[in-house]
């Protein structure tokens, strides 16, 4: 499994490449959890809990994240 991080640099082309995402997830041939940044500083923000209990229910499932993996979402 490999992971990308994806930057839309065109704000108006975001909306269609969202729905680009979520066409392949819904075929199953990905998977994403979609982050939106407004600071310019580029300082990353803390995962949410939501984001979290994902995260812990995904990792009850079976490995899924390495540990570079969840230290990266979780921002640590």
């Amino acid at each position: 499994m490999k992971t990308f991080h994806i930057e839309v640099t065109n704000e108006s082309e975001e909306e269609l490449i969202t729905k680009i995402l979520e066409n392949l997830k819904q075929k199953g041939m990905i998977n994403f959890t979609g982050e939106h940044h407004d600071n310019a500083s580029g300082k990353r923000v803390p995962a949410s809990e939501e984001q979290v209990q994902e995260i812990i229910d995904e990792a009850e499932l079976g490995p899924y994240y390495s540990e570079k993996e969840a230290k990266n979402i979780l921002n640590l």
